[in-house]
């Protein structure tokens, strides 16, 4: 309740400064704002759920705010060649006092991501959705075929960016998934071989609610946002086109599968994958730990 109360109080409170426009203030808000997000999604799971990331992660949970740095700097890096946002400040800023500030702000998108898929993976079990098909196969051949469309993505990303912009977003999950698949580590993949769904659909729904909070938050904010991207760059919601919040999704799969790929290097005790989607932590508190295969799959 704490938890809540105070990320309610910190959200509130920053969302008003950020609009604001007050100089100084204004300009340093979107940490705090987001940070206040993060608690309120974990203590809205604590209070409905008496469960959340946060207290199955604990300490681990620090981890997140450091592994997004390097994850959204790769979007930074990719929109070098894209050119599909760029932002507008107040007054001008240094190279290095934007890749300080921006590290800084860029540390809660893992945090505030996955928080979310965790409180919507909750309601839906709650809400006793269960959504399954048929077991898909994955062979080694759609295996390799995926992880060879990812490279040829990457290198269209490099020929023709103002073409295949959208596959900034793909590509990533065309490598991540089928590789940690076939060494046998936690994934959508996985789970999808199995015909189970709402792990997915969770990843999908929380990214997307994600997405609309990014994009309405920055709307009135400065620093802020504004894209620039072609072809789709109409009917916008806040500044983003109304066709790029499809995007959001896919960026949830790539959230998910860095972290689970960069948690099982770190933490190889605990998976993400069964940190979100496995039963609920156990009565006295203690922080999930979960030991997975690293054997290749037969």
């Amino acid at each position: 309740m704490v938890a809540l109360s105070l990320g309610i109080l910190m959200t509130i409170t920053s969302w008003i400064v950020a609009w604001s426009g007050i100089p100084i203030i204004s300009e340093h808000s979107f940490f705090p704002l987001w940070l206040g997000y993060v608690l309120t999604l974990n203590g809205m799971s604590a209070v409905l759920f008496m469960d959340s990331l946060l207290l199955r992660m604990r300490w681990s949970f620090l981890l997140l705010f450091l592994l997004s740095v390097p994850f959204w700097w790769y979007f930074e890096m990719a929109n070098l060649l894209v050119h599909n946002w760029h932002y507008e400040f107040r007054e001008p800023v240094s190279s290095l006092q934007f890749a300080i500030e921006a590290s800084v702000d860029f540390s809660t998108v893992l945090p505030a991501a996955l928080s979310t898929i965790f409180l919507i993976y909750r309601l839906l079990e709650f809400a006793r959705i269960k959504l399954s098909s048929s077991p898909i196969p994955m062979s080694r051949r759609l295996l390799v075929l995926s992880v060879l469309a990812g490279g040829l993505s990457v290198m269209m990303l490099a020929l023709i960016p103002a073409i295949a912009f959208p596959l900034v977003w793909i590509a990533p999950i065309l490598l991540l998934e089928p590789i940690m698949f076939a060494v046998g580590y936690p994934c959508v993949l996985r789970r999808i071989e199995r015909g189970e769904w709402q792990f997915p659909v969770a990843i999908a729904i929380g990214t997307l609610f994600n997405g609309v909070c990014w994009e309405l938050w920055n709307f009135y904010s400065l620093p802020k946002w504004v894209y620039t991207i072609p072809y789709v760059g109409y009917w916008k919601i806040f500044e983003m086109p109304l066709l790029g919040y499809f995007a959001y999704p896919f960026f949830g799969f790539v959230a998910y599968s860095y972290t689970e790929f960069a948690l099982s290097g770190l933490l190889a005790h605990k998976s993400l994958h069964e940190l979100i989607g496995s039963a609920r932590k156990s009565s006295r508190g203690e922080a999930v730990r979960i030991n997975f295969p690293r054997q290749r799959r037969r």
